[in-house]
């Protein structure tokens, strides 16, 4: 039954009397013209993953100079998921890929150990970066520790191993399986890491 356009939800938009799924309808009439019919909410894809190394065992980290990078994080063990994953070999290891594009919040978390002698005058330094593709450093992620002994002559030799816990949560927007990983940037001395971690959010499309 077609009514006026006084009984529609907009005007120009042809009525028909409401069944019961009494879609788009007021008290008693629908749209029956499917241009006046609103489209539904658009669903964001939720997307979540995580990669973590619990085994508590060291990982020597190699001497390395900018320009060239050094070594990856490695992980152990991937926590829930939903379309955040380990990337595919040979970066399995060491990567999460996102499958869909978007605002992603991420963490990081890495403890290292950093020995130190005074008779190194150099000390001990090292730089992590979260990077994208391998080849992207993502704004503002670097994250860093230093160990230096300042002494004078005649002074004993004093040893130095610090251990300490760095961590860094930024916000970056991905495209699809675009893959993330911790590299080491600068290292100097002798440098170890355990407990990494790396957390990968979706927050918005």
């Amino acid at each position: 039954m077609n009514l006026n356009n006084n009984e529609c939800h907009q005007a120009d938009c042809g009525c028909q009397q409401c069944g019961n799924e009494k879609f788009n309808c007021t008290d008693k009439f629908r749209a029956i013209d499917a241009s006046c019919i609103p489209a539904p909410p658009k669903e964001e894809t939720v997307a979540y993953g995580s990669f973590y190394n619990p085994t508590g065992n060291v990982v020597t980290v190699s001497p390395i100079t900018p320009p060239t990078l050094g070594q990856k994080v490695i992980f152990t063990t991937s926590g829930p998921s939903l379309n955040v994953d380990p990337a595919p070999v040979p970066n399995n290891t060491t990567d999460l890929q996102v499958a869909t594009s978007g605002v992603y919040e991420i963490s990081i978390d890495i403890s290292v150990d950093l020995f130190n002698s005074s008779i190194d005058p150099t000390g001990a330094t090292v730089l992590f970066g979260l990077f994208i593709n391998d080849s992207i450093l993502a704004t503002n992620s670097n994250f860093e520790s230093a160990n230096h002994i300042t002494t004078s002559p005649g002074d004993q030799i004093v040893n130095l191993d610090m251990v300490n816990t760095l961590g860094k949560t930024l916000l970056l927007r991905l495209n699809k399986v675009d893959r993330l990983s911790i590299t080491v940037i600068n290292a100097r001395g002798t440098l170890f890491y355990r407990f990494p971690s790396l957390v990968v959010i979706k927050i918005a499309d």
